[in-house]
Formats: C-alpha cells, structure tokens, sequence
C-alpha cells in the first residue's frame, strides 16, 4: 500500500514536470523576443543629410540644416566615427560651419546622439 502510493506520488510529480516544461520554454521564448525588439529598437538609426549650421564642440552637439530647412539637432561622443570625404580620418573639429554633411543618429529618450558623419568642407573664399 505504501510503495503503491510513494508510486502515484512519483508520476504526479512527473506529471506535473512534464505539463510545466513546455510552459517555462514559452516564458523563455517571450523573454528572449521582448530582448530581440528592444535591441533591435535601439540599434535603428536616422540619416539626414545638409549643412552644419551649429557645432559646439565644448559641450558636444551640432544642428545640421536639411534642404527642407528642417533644423536637426545631435550630440555627440568621443566615440562618434567622423569621416572627411576625401577619404581621411578627421575630428569634430575639423568640421567648419556650412560643411555639407550626411549624418546618422539614433534617439535616447528625447535627444538624438549622433554616430556617423561624412563631410565635406565649406569651401573658403
């Protein structure tokens, strides 16, 4: 009698195994999505391209100006990948207002932080 009840104790406990496995996969499996989406969600950027018509170096951010005259406003890092298009590394610095520029941001909360532009130099008369 007591072994015949230690066994139906058993298979309710495998039973009860069985029956919960599949539903910790799904949890796992909706955890694992939820992390892919905000990951994904994080690494979308923006482009813009136009003029420079701000750049602050002391406290890291510029406005770029479209065609459209749309005013875009970024911050940026040291981190920030800078390219002068004829092929060359260069700084933020090097970038001079009027610059015609393409750039790529991503959204944090309410600022845009910039993390690639291409220019070319406003030509000096």
């Amino acid at each position: 009698m007591k072994t015949q009840s230690m066994l139906i104790g058993g298979l309710a406990i495998l039973f009860g195994v069985v029956l919960a496995t599949p539903i910790m996969a799904q949890e796992k499996k909706a955890e694992a999505k939820k992390a892919e989406e905000k990951k994904a969600e994080k690494a979308k950027s923006e482009k813009v391209a136009g003029d420079i018509g701000l750049l602050d170096t002391e406290k890291n951010y510029m406005i770029v100006v479209t065609k459209d005259g749309k005013l875009v406003t970024v911050d940026y890092t040291t981190k920030t990948k800078v390219t002068e298009l004829k092929a060359s590394q260069a700084k933020m610095s090097d970038i001079g207002l009027g610059s015609k520029a393409a750039i790529e941001y991503v959204k944090k909360g309410d600022k845009n932080f910039l993390t690639k532009i291409e220019f070319t130099p406003a030509k000096v008369e």
